[in-house]
């Protein structure tokens, strides 16, 4: 059975993928495709680039340290409130540290399949940074050409926090809409989809990122692909999306939500009892 797995998250939010793919490690249960929305492209870059659950942890305390530098302000908040042109954060720094972690390998090299979805500004237009050529039904640009590091900043991208990326002439900004992207992994192959969906706490104070995005995308279930199943990973009330020094706190609530959610889960998809492809092979010595 091969696993295809969409990785959500806003900010710090998208740290909780690592731990969810520790568990999926540790249950032989690695996924066949992968998908990043949001934040959630950095987890699924690393993926892509080849790194194991070891390499998720290292590069997680790695951005941990950097912290709040990592969307350092370029402007003032005041500018961004009264609707500046210029975003809060140029993403420099951010894109520097996608670029050590990921590499610029381009996507048609990566080891690991994957998908890292975002739409022109211009027109709305779905752009598909893919690892592998599939059969494409939607109105949508498909690209193998661009580093992985590039595909996962401007996924990111979300004016006016983080500056958007250009490419063919607009910008590019955050793809919403997890069905598509549930869609997508479904046509590289992808015979499950386990999406891993960070939640904020309801009890705590809205951080200035939450503001922005309240009401944006969010994951209607009844418009999800049959054979598909949300993992809702239920985040501390003391950490918010721009919490960027409590990475390894995100991570943990990832992997108690996945060690107690992921039987669940597979049974939703109807995988209680398949095996997950690729699984890793034992060797019998002569």
């Amino acid at each position: 059975m091969r696993l295809g797995v969409l990785m959500l998250g806003r900010g710090a939010h998208a740290a909780a993928c690592v731990g969810v793919m520790e568990e999926l490690q540790r249950r032989q249960a690695l996924p066949y495709a992968v998908c990043g929305l949001h934040a959630g492209a950095w987890p699924a870059a690393l993926v892509m680039a080849g790194r194991d659950a070891a390499g998720l942890r290292e590069a997680l305390v790695q951005a941990a340290r950097l912290g709040p530098r990592l969307l350092r302000p370029d402007v003032r908040a005041g500018v961004m409130l009264r609707g500046g042109r210029q975003a809060l954060c140029t993403g420099v720094c951010l894109q520097r540290l996608l670029s050590m972690q990921a590499g610029e390998r381009v996507l048609a090299m990566c080891e690991r399949h994957g998908l890292l979805i975002c739409r022109m500004a211009r027109n709305g237009r779905p752009v598909i940074f893919s690892t592998r050529v599939y059969p494409q039904d939607e109105d949508a640009i498909v690209t193998l050409q661009a580093s992985v590091s590039f595909a996962a900043r401007a996924a990111m991208g979300f004016s006016p926090f983080l500056s958007p990326l250009d490419w063919m002439g607009s910008a590019l900004i955050q793809q919403e809409n997890a069905a598509f992207a549930c869609h997508q992994l479904e046509l590289m192959g992808a015979q499950r989809v386990l999406i891993i969906a960070p939640q904020s706490s309801p009890r705590r104070e809205p951080d200035a990122l939450e503001l922005a995005t309240w009401g944006l995308g969010g994951i209607k279930e009844e418009e999800l692909p049959e054979h598909t199943a949300v993992l809702r990973v239920p985040m501390p009330e003391d950490i918010g999306p721009l919490s960027l020094d409590r990475l390894t706190a995100c991570a943990q609530a990832g992997k108690q939500a996945a060690e107690s959610g992921l039987d669940g889960a597979f049974e939703r998809m109807g995988m209680a009892f398949c095996r997950v492809l690729p699984f890793r092979r034992t060797y019998c010595g002569v």
